[in-house]
């Protein structure tokens, strides 16, 4: 008789009634919609030279930890990172140098990240060794040429630029050949990190200053120069035998979410450091 009364248009007693399947599906909803509330973005930004480093990070903590995903917003430069931290746009940033006096009074907690091999890339396929001593002459001498003849095309970084300071500091003469190369109004300008890689590639004979970190994560058509006849490879880095670095400084709000604790905790665990050290960088720990 039950199979009978199915097949007459009788109630299927293996279906949900109408306000029973009405109800289900208004729990699924506000199941949902609790999921995406718990759901947190993190936004962050920073120097050009962090940028592919903060993407495979991010990438890696989300996968442990699939409620909070990270934004790396590019573009923005330590300056203007550190500046969004401050008016809240970005929950934290990572910076090419340590805060400004004027920036460390603005309620924000700074540490140092991760530490990179910064050197001399040029996009002649075989630029060979220079003396640390000889570096300031090849970028400011115009007649300059690579080992096979090349004449070497040198790029310029703006004065506020923390690359600009950073290699500046790093070799004898250098900031002095710095401010004389400025007087060559057909040098070239890279406004940003990856203007820089970019420009680079496309000139040929070209000279510039480059982290480890970005070459390894956006692996442009350059080639690194040894310089005292060492490479700028994370070995010599960790070994003390390679001597040029450029530091990454993570920045964030005095008072810190939940999610961010967990991805500075994600930062200093041993997957974090692995990340790292595949993005050209050596984390450092607190």
């Amino acid at each position: 008789m039950s199979g009978s009364d199915t097949r007459r248009g009788g109630a299927d007693p293996s279906r949900p009634s109408g306000w029973l399947a009405g109800l289900i599906a208004s729990a699924m909803l506000l199941g949902l919609a609790a999921s995406e509330a718990r759901a947190v973005t993190l936004r962050t930004g920073g120097t050009g030279a962090a940028i592919g480093m903060l993407e495979r990070l991010g990438t890696a903590f989300t996968a442990r930890n699939p409620d909070i995903t990270l934004e790396v917003i590019p573009g923005l430069g330590s300056s203007g990172s550190i500046a969004a931290v401050v008016d809240g746009a970005l929950d934290f940033a990572v910076a090419g140098r340590a805060l400004k006096p004027e920036e460390a009074g603005k309620a924000l907690t700074s540490t140092l990240m991760a530490r990179t091999p910064f050197g001399l890339v040029s996009s002649h396929p075989a630029p060979g060794n220079i003396a640390s001593r000889d570096v300031a002459a090849l970028f400011v001498n115009p007649s300059a040429t690579w080992p096979d003849g090349t004449r070497v095309r040198v790029i310029l970084r703006p004065k506020s630029e923390a690359d600009t300071a950073n290699l500046g500091a790093a070799f004898p003469g250098m900031a002095a050949a710095i401010v004389a190369l400025r007087d060559r109004h057909e040098l070239p300008v890279a406004t940003t990190d990856q203007d820089n890689v970019r420009i680079a590639a496309q000139i040929e004979g070209s000279l510039t200053a480059v982290s480890l970190s970005q070459m390894v994560t956006e692996a442009p058509d350059l080639h690194f120069l040894s310089i005292d006849g060492v490479e700028p490879t994370l070995e010599n880095l960790r070994r003390g035998d390679y001597p040029f670095v450029k530091n990454f400084t993570i920045v964030f709000p005095a008072r810190r979410s939940a999610a961010l604790d967990r991805f500075v905790a994600f930062l200093r665990s041993p997957e974090g450091a692995m990340v790292l050290n595949a993005s050209g960088s050596l984390a450092v720990q607190p």
